[in-house]
């Protein structure tokens, strides 16, 4: 029986893409930087990366890892590695040589594909690996000497519970963890956003402001291309806000998703000098965003929906999420479950918690990972009790609302009281002279631990002082949780995904405890 026709009968990403290339050739898959593609081209070229990719021995099962910043070529390495029935490995772009070393070698791929940009510190990565290595320019470009040579093989039938792709999670407390989505991970999560996003088929004008290599855009990428969406794609370098301003205004662009830190400049620049907008639908996650800039938003986008996503990695991204009639009146809440999840919050003995109580949340839910990439120990932990555990803590409200308090990493001990870092957090950063806030706890004498505030001033010549710092939150925190110490630094170390390192910040702030 005719392949296209097996996979056309199946909910894989490459079915949606055989039928768009079809039906839809002169649509508008992605535009940005590398140009334009249509769904047609796309297509096409993904067809011609699968052939070269098995003229150099990629088949079902391997594993072909990617380093690439946004362009509209990023999906055609993922799409024709899918074609051929293997699994992705895409790699933030950001790490080190050292960081990309140890993924490369704990994925073991067959093939690494990375940008012109990215390609020194992939190649110093690769130093005592033996895999081989091609350009993603180069290896994309269409056309051939031999068009014949280049015939694509016939799509391989996965099943919907084979591995797509492994993703490294941010490693902020240690070594990432390779976490194997399937195809019915990425199945599921496409479905829930276009639910929740009211996509409509072939009409969206779809930004990607974040970097595809995450589970977030990648998530949005799969989207945009399985509802026949235009895609239009941001450079990976630094935040212009102008810039993006004028390009969803160029573009007509009707849905994307920012951090809320990235939506207040939006909205500071969009004041400043107002364009034409045509946004209908705006997402947010990584931070709950406040009252001030919830109703600023409104006014800007005046009838736009709105959602924020609340998730990891090892759940597709999105676990729980906060519809727009809900964002207003449940200020610092993440939401509830989102569709076809369940949640509990439960204590380390695994009995649920009272309503208030501080707990952790676990999923279960066809967005769910499969496991942990060679790490049959994380996997059992993760999954103990017959839930994914995701390590947040959380406690509910009377309507059933999330509201997370921290990590449970994150969480000082001290005098016997739990204190949880992100509570602090969420109170300091509302100071006036603190622009960034990162609490860790410190080993001390007396108190097992007592909680050290580290703060990023706005003005270093009028930085707040700890007792500027407890007086604030006088009224707001108790007092044991206060801050005992008050560190001033210019900037904070960050992951590859932007998150603070506080392995780092507690490894530099450490001291012998005095005797």
């Amino acid at each position: 029986m005719d392949a296209e026709f097996e996979i056309t009968r199946t909910h894989l990403a490459v079915a949606g893409l055989i039928r768009h290339g079809r039906e839809l050739p002169d649509h508008v898959a992605l535009t940005g930087p590398g140009g334009r593609l249509t769904y047609g081209q796309l297509l096409a070229r993904v067809k011609q990366v699968a052939a070269r990719l098995a003229a150099l021995g990629v088949r079902r099962g391997d594993r072909v890892a990617y380093i690439a910043g946004n362009s509209v070529h990023f999906p055609i390495p993922v799409y024709a590695t899918w074609w051929l029935g293997a699994t992705i490995v895409p790699v933030n772009f950001r790490l080190a040589a050292a960081e990309m070393a140890f993924i490369l070698g704990d994925s073991a791929p067959c093939l690494v594909i990375s940008d012109a940009e990215h390609r020194a510190t992939v190649t110093a990565a690769l130093a005592t690996l033996d895999v081989r290595h091609v350009g993603l320019e180069e290896f994309t470009a269409p056309g051939s000497a031999n068009p014949s040579a280049e015939k694509a093989p016939d799509p391989v039938l996965v099943t919907l519970e084979d591995d797509a792709a492994i993703m490294y999670t941010s490693g902020t407390t240690g070594r990432p963890k390779g976490t194997v989505l399937t195809h019915s991970n990425f199945h599921s999560v496409v479905t829930r956003v276009a639910l929740s996003w009211r996509y409509a088929s072939g009409q969206e004008v779809v930004l990607i402001a974040t970097p595809m290599f995450h589970i977030a855009a990648f998530d949005f990428m799969l989207t945009n291309l399985a509802y026949a969406a235009t895609s239009v794609v941001m450079p990976s370098g630094g935040f212009d806000v102008a810039a993006l301003l004028d390009t969803m205004a160029r573009h007509r662009v009707s849905k994307t998703f920012l951090v809320p830190a990235q939506w207040q400049a939006v909205v500071n620049e969009q004041r400043r000098q107002p364009r034409q907008l045509n946004l209908q639908f705006y997402a947010w996650g990584a931070a709950p965003g406040t009252q001030s800039l919830l109703t600023s938003l409104r006014e800007i986008f005046p009838g736009a929906e709105s959602q924020a996503a609340f998730g990891q990695t090892e759940t597709s991204a999105i676990g729980v999420s906060l519809a727009h009639a809900d964002s207003l009146r449940k200020l610092g809440a993440v939401g509830l479950a989102d569709n076809n999840f369940s949640i509990r919050v439960v204590d380390p003995e695994m009995n649920d918690v009272a309503t208030g109580e501080v707990g952790e949340i676990v999923y279960r839910g066809p967005g769910v990972m499969s496991r942990y990439w060679h790490n049959d120990a994380a996997t059992v932990e993760a999954f103990r009790g017959g839930w994914f555990h995701s390590g947040d803590l959380v406690r509910l409200d009377d309507e059933g609302f999330i509201y997370v308090v921290d990590r449970l990493k994150d969480m000082i001990i001290s005098g016997g009281e739990n204190i949880y870092s992100a509570e602090l957090e969420n109170v300091i950063a509302w100071h006036p002279k603190v622009a960034a806030v990162a609490v860790v706890g410190r080993a001390d004498p007396r108190w097992g631990e007592i909680p050290v505030a580290l703060v990023i001033p706005k003005n270093p010549a009028e930085a707040p002082t700890l007792a500027e710092i407890r007086a604030f939150c006088e009224g707001k925190l108790a007092h044991y949780k206060m801050p005992k110490e008050l560190i001033l630094r210019d900037s904070f170390p960050l992951s590859g995904t932007g998150k603070v390192q506080k392995t780092i910040l507690r490894s530099e702030i450490e001291r012998p405890p005095a005797s």
